[in-house]
């Protein structure tokens, strides 16, 4: 046996269950937030946050709405919508088909797998890249 005591039995099994959540909640986090830098190349040279924000902000064409964003299957962490956003949305206050809907979403970090960077004023969306990209 070497030097380094030896942890059997319940012991062994709770060290191994609580290293198995710890990995676990670093993956949740590593998914959820973690956009590998990928802010230029989704961002400078895709432009892709320019078709999300549309032309009424500063963007290029229609922009994406919540309702499509849901449709193209994009999740909502609904924990992470501001509060007065969900007592808004409760009382159908808020306009599903319009893309500033989805640069709420995005500011208040609600939307799962990506991450909206806004520019110095807050407002304008600057890069929109997937915390778990396809590259």
């Amino acid at each position: 046996m070497s030097g380094k005591a030896s942890i059997r039995g319940k012991a062994f099994d709770a060290a191994a269950t609580e290293q198995a959540r710890r990995y676990l909640e670093e993956g949740r986090e590593t998914f959820r937030y973690d956009t590998f830098g990928s802010e230029d190349f989704w961002g400078g040279k895709l432009k892709l946050h320019e078709a999300i924000a549309g032309e009424k902000l500063g963007g290029k064409g229609p922009g994406l709405s919540p309702k499509k964003a849901l449709e193209l299957g994009l999740k909502v962490d609904v924990n992470a919508i501001p509060k007065d956003v969900a007592a808004a949305l409760n009382k159908g206050e808020v306009d599903l088909d319009d893309p500033a809907s989805t640069l709420v979403l995005l500011k208040a970090n609600a939307v799962v797998g990506v991450t909206g960077f806004f520019g110095e004023d807050g407002k304008t969306l600057r890069s929109f890249p997937c915390a778990h990209d396809l590259q």
